[in-house]
């Protein structure tokens, strides 16, 4: 290795004291690039100034050897002699006054010399060299962009417009500059310009709109209104189309794409079509989306591509709560896909959702045999029974719902029973089912098994039964119906039951996002039964709830120093303490 290195270096320096003759003879040239690779070599063991004097001797024959220029400028900036490259700069320009990379060479080295006067002077000469070419205004702006002087950047760039003649001279970099600075209009303005009549320039506004800190959400707007604004173009305003979809602007999305996608025919409006259900998709944008989709059903296609989008429709339907195009959607899907296949066995739980939901009680239960027989130790038997089940329940119709649910376990199964049961006033029977089936529940649901489990040993049948009609509301997604049942129609109850059904309406209202409700369901309970046992919990859940404001302040303090004062043997005291510390700023919030 030592000798291959000795070696090179010695035919370098060889090299560098025969330049002169064997350029005297262009038989012998000596060829760059073997030149530039052996200076490679003497850089990388670490002979900086053999390779320094290997390029200014390619220099000194060839002053316009860009490659050498290049690589002196990289080696003068690691060993912080930049200033020593001017010279063979010089040499360039000598050979060709209008040199881009000479002259942009020169403007960066005296920024990055700190020397603004020669800067100024050196972008002057550029500019005189090549007055009508954007490529000087762009380069000079951009350093004194980096400089961070905004202010010089945008002077030269609208120096470079004027001279330059044309409305979209310049117009990608302005943009930038004016995006800097927090002139969201003007950059606006200046990008829609830029994209031009074609859109050719719209994957570079893009790229820039991504590269803002907020993607472009202050810009964006401003470029959609030029893009669509007469006089315009299929093209802009496809553009348009896109950038309203990618910035989730919903219903000013969906008005521009239904603009373009009229004025289009054919595979251009198939295309068009796809890339706005795909773009939309990703943008969560479910109607606009929705509405691409049902427009490809009605263009065709193969059956596998038909099957996909009604696939896709059907999940949208849902989304947008048209139940109608969601069943038939899923009816098609059912009937395509073959016996016994996964794709038939989702197709047709869907369906039993839709029909339950949608009252067409008969219909589900019909769809649910099927279901049955051909996917008897399906997973979502469970489910689908439950909702079934649900929807009998929802017409007064505990038979039914009980045939529908025979032979069928599950948490969501032992739900409906419980219901059944409740509404027959059995109120230990009820207890049991809910008891072994909320380990097996999700979010709300589980939460509310558990507190009606605990709920049920404190009420008489007909508190149950009253219970049993407000789960049933509560199974209906009626959250606020179910609370106003509970506090309308457990006035009559002992006190001791009301105050328990009270609470438990607090905390349905409160999950449901039903804040004032719970708020005064909770004030209910610590005026009206301050000994029940569910008061210190209401209290606590009223001060957290007012300690959000500010002007509240003082009540939630009380109601802390109640909880402590008057229920001292409560298990709350720790949290009311803590609670009552971090209302007061004696610790931090975490």
């Amino acid at each position: 290795m030592a000798l291959l290195l000795a070696a090179v270096l010695l035919g370098a320096a060889a090299a560098v004291t025969g330049l002169a003759a064997q350029s005297a003879s262009p038989a012998a040239a000596v060829d760059e690039v073997q030149l530039l690779r052996q200076e490679e070599q003497l850089e990388a063991a670490g002979n900086l100034a053999a390779a320094e004097e290997l390029l200014r001797s390619i220099l000194t024959r060839d002053p316009g050897s860009l490659s050498a220029l290049i690589s002196l400028e990289r080696l003068l900036r690691v060993q912080g002699r930049l200033a020593d490259i001017f010279p063979s700069i010089d040499g360039l320009l000598k050979s060709d006054p209008t040199s881009p990379i000479a002259h942009q060479m020169r403007i960066r080295a005296y920024s990055s010399l700190d020397r603004t006067d020669e800067l100024e002077k050196a972008a002057e000469a550029w500019i005189k060299a090549t007055p009508k070419l954007e490529t000087p205004y762009r380069e000079i702006a951009s350093v004194w962009k980096q400089r961070g002087d905004a202010a010089k950047a945008l002077a030269v760039l609208q120096q470079g417009r004027q001279r330059i003649g044309g409305a979209d001279a310049l117009a990608f970099e302005l943009g930038d500059v004016y995006a800097d600075v927090g002139n969201p209009a003007a950059a606006a303005k200046e990008w829609s310009a830029a994209i031009g009549r074609d859109a050719r320039g719209f994957n570079l506004v893009q790229r820039r709109l991504s590269a803002l800190a907020d993607g472009g959400a202050q810009i964006i707007p401003g470029i959609i209104d030029g893009l669509t604004h007469a006089p315009t173009t299929p093209a802009r305003q496809r553009a348009a189309a896109t950038l309203a979809v990618d910035a989730g602007l919903g219903s000013r999305a969906e008005a521009i794409v239904r603009q373009v996608a009229g004025g289009l025919k054919g595979a251009d409006r198939e295309s068009f079509l796809v890339e706005v259900a795909r773009r939309a998709d990703g943008a969560h944008l479910s109607r606009l989306a929705y509405w691409a989709y049902s427009q490809l059903l009605t263009v065709g296609g193969s059956s596998q591509r038909l099957l996909a989008i009604r696939s896709r429709l059907a999940e949208l339907a849902l989304q947008a709560g048209d139940t109608a195009t969601a069943r038939e959607s899923y009816r098609v899907l059912e009937a395509a896909a073959a016996a016994g296949s996964p794709e038939r066995r989702e197709a047709l739980a869907l369906r039993i959702e839709l029909e339950a939901h949608s009252g067409d009680v008969a219909g589900a239960a019909k769809t649910l045999a099927t279901f049955r027989q051909e996917f008897p130790d399906a997973g979502e038997l469970d489910r689908l029974a439950a909702a079934v089940a649900n929807a009998y329940l929802v017409r007064g119709d505990g038979e039914g719902a009980e045939q529908v649910l025979a032979g069928v376990t599950g948490p969501r199964t032992g739900l409906v029973q419980g219901r059944i049961a409740l509404q027959k006033g059995d109120i230990t029977r009820a207890r049991s089912i809910l008891l072994a089936a909320a380990p097996g529940l999700q979010g709300t649901e589980g939460t509310d098994a558990v507190a009606l489990v605990s709920l049920l040993t404190r009420l008489s049948p007909e508190a149950g039964k009253l219970l049993g009609r407000a789960v049933a509301k509560i199974t209906e997604g009626k959250a606020g119906d179910a609370v106003a049942l509970l506090s309308s129609e457990s006035t009559d109850l002992p006190a001791g039951e009301r105050a328990a059904v009270l609470d438990f309406a607090a905390g349905v209202a409160a999950r449901a996002g039903l804040d004032e409700q719970a708020e005064t369901l909770r004030r209910t309970l610590i005026t009206d039964f301050p000994r029940a046992l569910e008061t210190p919990a209401a209290m606590l859940a009223l001060a957290r709830a007012l300690s959000d404001r500010p002007q509240a302040f003082v009540e939630a303090r009380q109601l802390l120093e109640r909880l402590i004062i008057d229920y001292p043997r409560s298990a709350l005291v720790p949290e009311a303490r803590r609670e009552l510390d971090l209302l007061q700023g004696r610790v931090p919030r975490s």
